[in-house]
């Protein structure tokens, strides 16, 4: 990619979310407001953006009675974006841009749902393997428990783990493999599914 244009549009996260329904697929605008959850306007206002910038292209138009419905797809199947193209000042600056909003929405959540559990402070205590541990939860005695069947399926949680090299790679593997067989079920048919956020963050710390 050499358009600067283009790189800004699909490094701001509102044009990135409603430009990703379109790509290397045909879409139209009302399945990809409903894929999204953006309104019908709102998404048809960001095609309108994102084909001015030649990212996207009317592949064809799907007859039926009365006017016929556009059909978008992505110029390219695929897109490289040189973070020198990107309007920011730093690759620090532009990463902040991109997960601070996702960041923002997950700890608008993680508050809500705290607050409708009763959880209103945090327990500091020693875990079964000697470490130090801290955890929302309702008092000093009762202890979070992340596999509750009474609650729906969720977790999140952050903490520092000091780890041999044999076993950070099992690590590693273990959330890969998890992110793939959860790519995969989003391919499912079935009532009763929703959107869930997995967000997996697995780095070595400086020294």
């Amino acid at each position: 990619m050499t358009n600067a244009e283009q790189a800004r549009l699909l490094t701001e996260p509102a044009y990135d979310e409603a430009f990703r329904p379109f790509l290397a697929r045909e879409c139209s605008v009302g399945e990809a407001a409903a894929e999204t959850g953006l309104t019908l306007d709102a998404m048809l206002y960001r095609v309108r953006v994102l084909l001015k910038a030649g990212l996207l292209v009317v592949a064809r138009l799907k007859r039926r009675a009365g006017r016929p419905i556009k059909l978008y797809r992505s110029a390219h199947d695929a897109y490289f974006i040189p973070y020198e193209l990107t309007p920011f000042a730093s690759l620090e600056e532009r990463l902040r841009r991109q997960f601070m909003p996702e960041l923002e929405e997950r700890l608008a959540i993680q508050a809500r749902r705290l607050r409708e559990r009763g959880f209103y402070g945090q327990r500091l205590y020693r875990n079964d393997f000697g470490e130090t541990f801290s955890e929302s939860a309702p008092d000093a005695v009762r202890p979070l428990d992340f596999l509750d069947a009474e609650r729906e399926p969720a977790i999140d949680y952050w903490t520092d783990v000091t780890l041999a090299e044999p076993w950070a790679r099992e690590v590693q593997r273990t959330l890969y493999d998890l992110w793939r067989r959860s790519q995969g079920s989003e391919a499912e048919a079935g009532d009763g599914r929703r959107r869930y956020r997995l967000a997996v963050a697995f780095v070595p710390l400086d020294d």
